[in-house]
């Protein structure tokens, strides 16, 4: 049994723990949280500890019969929720002091979406700044479990990327969607070959380290799957490398597409259409910024 002990102050270990609690909350599981923290399952259990030895109370149940909160795990998380919420409350209110829009914006982008045609986020960036010079824009680019970790903990506004999985506490606002074919160098075997399954099938390819979420054709179940990357370039990499067939983005492969360093293989069939959305946290508190953000995008949160 844990002893009863009253939390004193608040430190920055404490919100650590909490925003890591909130997480597996929002999760729904131990093993759900792992892609959001980017964390193993044993780290999670010892942060959640540590968090429950500090509070003097048993938050949740975790076992065969699933996971759940107790009764004092879910006061403890309506109360970290106001305690994050009431945070960005305290500097929406400061930034309103202004009569200029001032404060910043802290957006996460995947890699690589700025060879897409249609610029929208560059688009609405720039009405952004032509509102206010007073606007700092912090650009983070990363991948989506990244990305979705920084947004529920607080460190990002704004996240564009794909939605992979439902995430609890985010809000996805659709943005566009981006078609990905899989691709082969031209000092690869498969580059003047016929496009054959058995063919393809036999060659070493490198995917996204988020494939699995991604709903992908049953098709791509063939493939000899011998590396992974987090982001785009990393896939690029290995198909340079003449060794590896990769997947990527039409919009980003055209580069070498153009010059005829790289051709897509059996588009017909190894082609995907994902949808881009814009995320933020349902939780968050209304910013001058990110509803001018917002707008600018033809959206409202």
């Amino acid at each position: 049994m844990l002893n009863q002990r009253k939390l004193r102050q608040v430190s920055n270990l404490d919100l650590k723990l909490l925003k890591t609690f909130l997480a597996v909350v929002q999760a729904g599981s131990f093993t759900g949280a792992e892609s959001i923290l980017g964390l193993s399952r044993s780290a999670i259990s010892i942060y959640i500890s540590d968090l429950e030895k500090r509070l003097g109370m048993k938050l949740c149940s975790r076992g065969r019969a699933g996971f759940s909160l107790t009764l004092e795990g879910q006061t403890v998380y309506e109360a970290a929720l106001r305690l994050m919420s009431a945070a960005e409350q305290f500097q929406e209110e400061v930034n309103n002091t202004y009569s200029v829009l001032k404060g910043e914006l802290n957006i996460g982008i995947i890699d690589n979406l700025v060879s897409i045609p249609h610029r929208t986020i560059s688009q609405a960036l720039a009405k952004l700044k032509q509102t206010s010079s007073e606007v700092k824009v912090n650009i983070r680019m990363s991948n989506p479990a990244d990305i979705t970790l920084a947004l529920l903990e607080g460190e990002l506004d704004v996240g564009v990327m794909p939605s992979l999985t439902s995430i609890d506490g985010l809000k996805l606002h659709p943005l566009y969607s981006e078609t990905s074919s899989l691709y082969c160098s031209e000092q690869h075997p498969l580059f003047n070959q016929p496009d054959k399954l058995e063919n393809i099938q036999q060659c070493s390819a490198v995917l996204p380290v988020y494939a699995e979420q991604m709903n992908l054709p049953q098709l791509f179940d063939n493939l000899d799957v011998a590396a992974t990357s987090n982001n785009r370039d990393g896939v690029a990499f290995l198909v340079l490398t003449h060794e590896y067939i990769g997947f990527l983005p039409d919009h980003y492969a055209s580069r070498w597409v153009d010059k005829g360093e790289m051709r897509a293989i059996l588009p017909e069939k190894f082609s995907l259409t994902t949808d881009f959305y814009i995320a933020t946290r349902q939780a968050q508190r209304n910013r001058r910024v990110l509803d001018v953000f917002l707008q600018a995008l033809g959206m409202t949160d």
